[in-house]
């Protein structure tokens, strides 16, 4: 075992205390360290009650003592998360009692993704609060749109589909192209200029802001504040039909309608024409039996009238009552020949009576007829004298007969 002395004739001026030393190194890291941007995953994140924040800040293979306190966390308008990326702002500092040197946190936000994010919510929130995103401010659509401006880039999958759908179902509407990049830093502003562009072409009424789908920064110029406005300011209704179903702009908010797709809003535009072409295919169709019916109904009501006409005629009137006259001559011709063979009848019977009564039939049955020298007929006793001359007419002759001056009994 050895054993060192300890020489006291050694200079022990320059020893540290625990406190001067860490003074010294915090005076250093402060003057080294002043102001820094730091980029880390937050964790080990806790709240005290006094609102003040602690956490780390680590990457791979380091970490670094983190501290929020409430003041600066009032004007923040992101709050750590556990597990967040974030970009930090603040200075290094020691916490002397514990000799630990930390970040005081002066400012911080997302990093990448999550700042975007941050950015979003807040100008949504902003708009939503002056009612931008109100159904009520909103403008009609129009139920058959006839002139279509798009605008979009030429050269982008977006419009290939929005016109391949218009074409497949025979939409025979104006559609006008206005070119403009969809993404980077410059599109915003060539966005605004085809909206603007697009709302002065005469007789266009209906315009789709169109771009396919993307990540969100290659849907952040459809965020853009700018944009957003001129939309919301726009005089020709709108549609934003951006990304796919699931993505969301600022833009899909203030617009009048919001497609899912490129696609969807050709659907929209074309399905709105074919149920209009349907409805103008049935009233047609309507109209046509209609009108079938229409003239079948005047031909009879024609023919009616015609058949009144002919019976309201002079001539039918004089037909009518000839027919009547000749039906009249052949009741007469018929009375008339009943009327006269009755007679001939009556007249047979009369003259067999009178046949029967008559001076020959009376001759015929013995009886004898006596008249006086001028033809008179003698019909008593009185009329016949004695000796007086008549004329006796039997059945068969006449004689000359001379009356007795006595009587027979």
């Amino acid at each position: 075992m050895q054993t060192e002395l300890f020489d006291q004739s050694e200079d022990h001026s320059s020893i540290w205390s625990i406190s001067g030393l860490t003074r010294e190194i915090k005076k250093s890291l402060q003057s080294q360290f002043s102001i820094v941007w730091v980029r880390g995953e937050i964790s080990n994140l806790r709240v005290q009650s006094s609102g003040h924040r602690y956490f780390l800040l680590k990457d791979e293979t380091s970490q670094l003592k983190s501290v929020l306190f409430r003041g600066d966390a009032a004007g923040s308008a992101y709050l750590p998360q556990e597990g967040d990326d974030c970009l930090v702002y603040g200075e290094i500092t020691v916490y002397e009692p514990r000799g630990e040197y930390q970040l005081r946190v002066r400012h911080l936000l997302q990093d990448g993704l999550g700042n975007l994010r941050v950015q979003f919510e807040r100008l949504k929130e902003k708009l939503l609060k002056e009612g931008l995103f109100e159904e009520e401010r909103k403008k009609a659509l129009p139920s058959l749109p006839q002139s279509v401006a798009i605008v979009t880039s030429p050269d982008g999958a977006a419009l290939q589909d929005f016109l391949s759908i218009l074409r497949r179902r025979n939409w025979t509407g104006e559609i006008w192209l206005i070119p403009s990049l969809v993404q980077g830093k410059d599109a915003p502003a060539q966005l605004i200029k085809g909206i603007e562009l697009a709302s002065s072409l005469p007789g266009v009424d209906l315009l789709v802001v169109a771009r396919g789908g993307g990540s969100i920064e290659d849907l952040w110029s459809f965020n853009d504040e700018g944009l957003v406005r001129c939309l919301v300011a726009c005089p020709v209704p709108t549609i934003s039909a951006i990304g796919h179903q699931t993505d969301f702009t600022l833009s899909d908010f203030v617009a009048d309608l919001r497609a899912e797709t490129p696609s969807a809003a050709a659907e929209w535009i074309s399905s709105l024409y074919l149920e209009k072409m349907d409805r103008l295919n049935y009233l047609a169709e309507k109209l046509q039996h209609l009108s079938i019916d229409w003239i079948a109904r005047a031909n009879d009501k024609l023919s009616l009238l015609g058949a009144t006409l002919e019976r309201l005629a002079p001539q039918a009137k004089i037909d009518r009552y000839q027919q009547q006259l000749d039906d009249l001559e052949h009741r007469l011709e018929t009375s008339v020949r009943a009327i006269l063979e009755k007679n001939r009848s009556n007249l047979g019977s009369l003259e067999q009576r009178l046949e029967a009564n008559s001076l020959s039939s009376s001759l015929q049955r013995g009886f004898t007829l006596l008249t006086d020298g001028k033809g008179g007929v003698i019909r008593s006793c009185e009329d016949l004298p004695p000796g007086k001359e008549v004329a006796a007419h039997l059945a068969d002759g006449r004689r000359r007969l001379k009356s007795m001056d006595e009587d027979l009994d």
